[in-house]
């Protein structure tokens, strides 16, 4: 017995109010497909009325009642609201259509999406900006549609494989005639991917180099540690470098200084040269020094990560190499503000975190991006696996809790294997002439129901259990970012493609590439000496050879015309492990 009652759009608990018959039902269809709403095609007697008059309710309950049980009370079938003008109006009998979309559909939907944006599903460096907050981007890499209950009207998403709500075993009681099986479009086998991100490596700083500069005097024979000795230090000091003239390469000089130390801090020192027309004595200059080099560059980088996902599938052509290849290429900015924001970083976090950093892929950040990449890939792959649909039909009572968030099974020799378990893709319920029926579609999954296990690897350097988890590189380690499904190679030994410059280790031992002290104390000693019996001309071939410093550092900048670093990772994935849910490969 059904039951049939116009109600108003805050009506949210079905009672015994709406045990009524509102209008004469004939005969109805109430329909449900994976990823859509419910709808309800009802025929009524004509009520002759303007049905989407304004004052009148639009949102209508329908209910059953098992005669066979009716001490379980009236059963909600659908609560839905009237969409367009009644079919047909002219005549005795009209059909009224109805959608089950709450009217806070959207809202429903965009909160649910803002509770799906976590790893490994979610990675907004991979996502538009402008696609963000669309609800159907954030599923994009999970096996999920949305749903919508025909009687609740909540909104959820429901995995288009495995059914939250459970299982309904039919196993063999369904009407034999009405068993379908359809084989629909084949599988994909292969997914490649091919991801680039690109940021700008950012770094500033100053460099002491000073430790460089007194070493090189000392090995010169013109200083210590501590200090520089040369006979014109008043040159030397007149052209010591002044703080932010650029020096090229990514440089300029940063704090920079000479005091002089003779006679003050240290006692004067003299080279006094004997000559045939008077004696020469000329003092030594004792400086300390201080030498600073400061940068202040942004180079541009990118990384390409790359990988191809194949199937643990069942055959579904006689064919080979007649499967569909699925080709992925995203790309993304690593140093946009995409993370959530912090104390730190009020803007928000960029996924690079600090762009000082010689790579992204390699880093925990990073490894979540790639995760969401095999996810993408992986559900390229399950959603085409659903490649067997099992239709039938079972009587009305049967179906009455159907749901898309259900898998059904079914057992019948026909079927291969002589099962079929699936998800629940769409369901009807039909009465009209006295004829009762619900009609079920399941879609079965044709992998071979294998999982994956990680490899621990080999240490590198030391032996297992000598270091902590993590401190040195294990090769051939797997890393499982899907449960049982899918693993991946540990890429972290491929080095960054740059010039080796590391931002948190700026060491001037590393910077400088060469240093050498020109006409240091030693020559400028020699050339008096060579002019001994003539003081005028060693005091004017003294003003000949100046203590100066030939400095080089390493360049950081990349010129125009450079292209920018650029490190490759190719990544090995294991095979994607799906379910077997029907057995096509059954003696």
């Amino acid at each position: 017995m059904f039951y049939f009652a116009w109600v108003d759009v805050g009506d949210a608990v079905f009672g015994p109010e709406h045990e009524v018959e509102d209008e004469d039902m004939l005969s109805l269809d109430l329909s449900h497909k994976e990823g859509e709403l419910a709808s309800l095609a009802m025929s009524v007697r004509n009520p002759n009325v303007g049905l989407l008059a304004p004052g009148r309710q639009q949102w209508a309950m329908l209910s059953w009642l098992d005669q066979s049980n009716p001490t379980d009370g009236a059963q909600l079938l659908f609560r839905g609201r009237l969409v367009g003008v009644p079919e047909q109006p002219q005549g005795n009998v009209v059909t009224l259509n109805f959608i089950a979309r709450p009217a806070d559909y959207d809202a429903q939907k965009l909160a649910l999406a803002e509770t799906l944006k976590v790893a490994p599903w979610w990675d907004p460096i991979w996502i538009r900006e402008d696609m963000r907050d669309d609800p159907d981007a954030v599923i994009e890499a999970r096996t999920v549609l949305y749903h919508v209950d025909r009687t609740s009207l909540v909104v959820t998403v429901s995995d288009m494989l495995s059914g939250e709500d459970g299982l309904v075993d039919f196993g063999g009681a369904f009407l034999s005639d009405s068993l379908d099986i359809a084989f629909g479009s084949p599988p994909v086998r292969t997914v490649t991917v091919e991801a680039s991100v690109t940021w700008d490596q950012v770094a500033a700083g100053v460099v002491d180099i000073t430790p460089q500069l007194l070493a090189a005097f000392a090995v010169a024979g013109s200083g210590s540690n501590h200090a520089i000795r040369t006979l014109t230090g008043d040159g030397l000091m007149l052209d010591w470098p002044e703080a932010e003239k650029n020096i090229g390469g990514g440089w300029s000089w940063g704090p920079c200084s000479a005091v002089r130390t003779d006679g003050k801090a240290v006692t004067q020192d003299y080279a006094t040269v004997i000559m045939t027309n008077g004696n020469g004595q000329f003092p030594i200059w004792t400086i300390k020094p201080a030498l600073n080099a400061a940068y202040d560059v942004s180079r541009p980088r990118e990384e390409v990560l790359s990988f191809t996902l194949e199937a643990d599938v069942q055959a579904l052509l006689t064919e080979p190499g007649d499967e569909e290849v699925i080709a992925i290429k995203v790309s993304g900015n690593a140093d946009e503000l995409v993370d959530p924001a912090d104390t730190d970083h009020p803007a928000g976090t960029a996924p690079i975190v600090d762009v000082r950093r010689r790579a992204y892929f390699p880093t925990e950040r990073g490894l979540r991006s790639l995760d969401y990449l095999i996810a993408l890939a992986r559900g390229n792959i399950l959603e085409r696996s659903r490649a067997v649909d099992v239709s039938f039909s079972v009587p009305f009572a049967q179906g009455v809790d159907l749901s898309c968030r259900k898998n059904a099974r079914v057992v019948d020799p026909r079927i291969p294997g002589g099962e079929a378990t699936g998800k629940i893709t769409g369901y009807s319920l039909s009465a009209s002439n006295g004829l009762m029926l619900a009609s079920v579609t399941i879609g079965c999954s044709i992998g071979k129901g294998n999982t994956v296990t990680t490899v621990a690897g080999t240490p590198v350097y030391v032996d297992a259990g000598y270091v902590e988890d993590g401190y040195q590189v294990q090769a051939g380690m797997t890393v499982m970012p899907i449960a049982s499904e899918v693993t991946y190679t540990d890429f972290s030994a491929i080095p960054p493609v740059d010039d080796g410059i590391d931002f948190f280790d700026m060491r001037a031992v590393d910077l400088v590439t060469q240093i050498t002290v020109i006409n240091p104390l030693p020559t400028q000693q020699a050339v008096l000496s060579a002019f001994k019996p003539d003081l005028a001309a060693a005091i004017e071939a003294l003003n000949q050879v100046f203590t100066e410093v030939d400095l080089d550092l390493k360049k950081l900048t990349i010129g125009r015309d450079d292209p920018p670093f650029k490190t490759l990772y190719p990544v090995t994935v294991s095979q994607l492990m799906v379910p077997k849910t029907i057995d096509l490969e059954a003696a």
